[in-house]
């Protein structure tokens, strides 16, 4: 993929910090590019440097080498042309469902009308409706992800960037919101880069797995997962190419746990 057609690109990417008097590099000579409606899934060792490709791709940081460029430019500060969805669902505890949901689209000053259609559309399309007047106090777990999902999908963004939404959640309820983000992606084809622990989520949800290595963080690998979509997420387990795929992917990334825990 030329770097004109990719919707996210990343050019020699490093970053490096400073703690403690001290320089330390999170990532490095990092290249990859991220084609639009892509679902890129993103696994490595903690402190690899995966939400920090995250943060460069919102224009929340820059980097300290190479170039992030979106749609071709670089990467605005911040690049409100991406939705941003964390680990902790961040609902707002004083607003309802609905007036978390609309939150974005009152901040850009959207119509009231406009914004009473396309929050009942988002609440619809999540498996929400009937909660609208709901606070975040009466829900679920998993209802308030639905929740965070929605706000970050009703203004639209192009990409949403993804940093372990589900990494808290039992298993039972990660593979039906992972059913329910997979139904999303497909009626909206937006991209993703979503960062996971999880090598059988990134294998259900993901076009593509990045492997990345042990800190300074580099790509050790990236593999196409090849599972012909639609993919049912109860029983995607069940192919024999996921089981391919995952001892490939594990095999790579146990490498680089073990040379973690060796150093």
């Amino acid at each position: 993929m030329s770097e004109g057609s990719a919707l996210i690109s990343f050019r020699g990417i490093a970053k490096r910090f400073e703690h403690d008097g001290s320089m330390f590099t999170a990532v490095e000579d990092v290249q990859l590019d991220v084609a639009p409606g892509e679902f890129c899934c993103v696994v490595g060792p903690s402190g690899c440097g995966k939400s920090t490709l995250l943060n460069m791709s919102a224009g929340l940081m820059e980097p300290s080498a190479g170039t992030v460029h979106y749609a071709g430019s670089p990467v605005p500060k911040p690049n409100t042309k991406v939705g941003y969805i964390t680990q902790k669902d961040n609902v707002l505890p004083w607003r309802t469902v609905f007036r978390n949901v609309a939150l974005p689209l009152e901040l850009r000053q959207v119509d009231k009308a406009e914004i009473r259609e396309r929050v009942s559309a988002m609440l619809d399309l999540v498996g929400l409706t009937g909660f609208a007047k709901a606070y975040p106090r009466q829900l679920s777990g998993g209802m308030r992800k639905r929740v965070a999902l929605a706000r970050t999908l009703v203004y639209e963004p192009e990409a949403i960037l993804a940093d372990e939404p589900f990494g808290a959640l039992d298993a039972q309820l990660k593979t039906i919101l992972q059913a329910e983000l997979r139904r999303i992606w497909e009626r909206t084809g937006t991209t993703f880069i979503f960062v996971t622990h999880d090598i059988g989520e990134a294998i259900t949800l993901g076009d593509r797995v990045v492997v990345m290595s042990q800190r300074p963080g580099r790509i050790s690998m990236v593999c196409d997962v090849d599972i012909p979509r639609p993919r049912d997420v109860f029983k995607v387990r069940f192919d024999a190419r996921y089981a391919e795929l995952f001892e490939q992917l594990w095999s790579a990334l146990s490498d680089e746990v073990e040379q973690e825990l060796a150093s």
